[in-house]
């Protein structure tokens, strides 16, 4: 009989560890199962954040309308001007004997004829009487001014924008 009782206590212990094992691997499975869906719901997000950022993509691309910025200009006639475009520049070292030829100190030599702008001219433009301009040309005198080829020699001048000593003004 102490064989029986033997091979009985084995089946027991043996159901036992089955049992064990069986709830074990459930709550292993459980924890499997969370873990994938954490996984999936991760993974759905992503999805769903792509296919947002690829429609707001596709909406603009869609959107070919040209942008307009011209009802955001707002003109002051008050304000200052505009740079305007500069490659006449230096301090009249020598003029000429008809006075409206004469050579920069950096060796620029500049011809001014019945076609060249004198001054600045435009909507916001100061005063004649305000410009920084003299009557001559003379040794010492500022120019700023424009050419259409600065690489001439003689340049011809399009517009002098300045003629000013500011040593000794003549007005």
């Amino acid at each position: 009989m102490t064989a029986y009782k033997n091979v009985m206590k084995q089946i027991r212990a043996s159901e036992d560890f089955k049992s064990k094992m069986e709830k074990e691997m459930m709550e292993y499975e459980n924890k499997e199962k969370g873990i994938f869906m954490k996984k999936i719901s991760l993974m759905v997000g992503v999805i769903v954040a792509c296919a947002v950022i690829a429609l707001v993509v596709l909406l603009n691309i869609n959107n070919n309308t040209e942008l307009d910025l011209t009802e955001r200009i707002i003109v002051d006639d008050s304000a200052p001007a505009a740079r305007v475009m500069v490659n006449i520049e230096g301090v009249i070292t020598e003029v000429g004997e008809d006075g409206l030829s004469f050579t920069l100190d950096n060796g620029m030599k500049v011809v001014v004829t019945d076609e060249t702008r004198m001054g600045i001219s435009g909507p916001t433009a100061p005063p004649k009487e305000e410009q920084l301009f003299e009557p001559t040309f003379r040794v010492g005198n500022q120019i700023a001014g424009y050419s259409e080829d600065a690489s001439a020699n003689p340049v011809t001048a399009a517009a002098i924008w300045t003629n000013w000593n500011f040593d000794n003004p003549i007005r």
